[in-house]
């Protein structure tokens, strides 16, 4: 999938308008990272994009300097998740964790199965409703999708 990179950071921000903590930045860029990993693939566009949505992420919380980390950590990845989604409180936190991770299943087009079932770990780890959950990937695959 071709997506404007330079972009993200409008894109998100229409999600997002409220201000974004730096933790739940962070909180949200690792979990980008375990979407990144479900499929267990090396996908160059998929990494060059994780990079970019972190910049665009840290740039919601005034961070727009910061790096974006990667984080190698031994715990399982599904405790990691749950974990993770714990930090997040706001709900608009909640659902911009979903949507990145969302964007990120669907970089390389089709979602693999693994990724499939990270992005429903996910929705339950972040309490978010299947409807909603729906309503969240179609408004960022509209918004990432170039009118024909």
């Amino acid at each position: 999938m071709n997506i404007d990179a330079g972009r993200f950071r409008e894109i998100l921000q229409a999600q997002h308008p409220g201000p974004l903590s730096p933790l739940d930045a962070e909180t949200i860029v690792a979990i980008a990272q375990l979407a990144v990993d479900a499929d267990g693939q090396e996908d160059a566009d998929e990494i060059k994009m994780f990079f970019a949505l972190g910049k665009a992420v840290f740039g919601l919380a005034g961070m727009a300097e910061a790096t974006t980390p990667t984080f190698a950590v031994a715990d399982d990845d599904t405790e990691r998740l749950i974990a993770l989604a714990g930090k997040l409180h706001d709900v608009a936190s909640r659902e911009l964790a979903y949507t990145v991770a969302h964007l990120l299943t669907i970089s390389d087009v089709a979602i693999a199965p693994e990724e499939d079932d990270l992005l429903v770990e996910l929705r339950t780890a972040l309490a978010i409703a299947e409807d909603r959950a729906e309503e969240l990937a179609a408004a960022i695959g509209a918004a990432v999708t170039p009118p024909s």
